[in-house]
């Protein structure tokens, strides 16, 4: 029932992950790319993600 709501929210957090992520300075399709090829990016897109508190509520 709200599983599209649901998507759409994981989706944006994604891309938000992404785009704070600033060590590869690309395009947010060739990060979510780079980062699907190697864990080692996703772990600093992932740790990107958590390391500013100002935008975790």
């Amino acid at each position: 029932m709200h599983s599209p709501q649901n998507f759409a929210l994981l989706r944006r957090i994604a891309l938000n992950a992404l785009e704070r992520e600033s060590s590869f300075r690309r395009s947010i399709r060739q990060k979510s790319r780079r980062a699907a090829m190697s864990d080692r990016y996703m772990l600093s897109v992932l740790a990107a993600a958590l390391s500013n508190p100002n935008h975790l509520p």
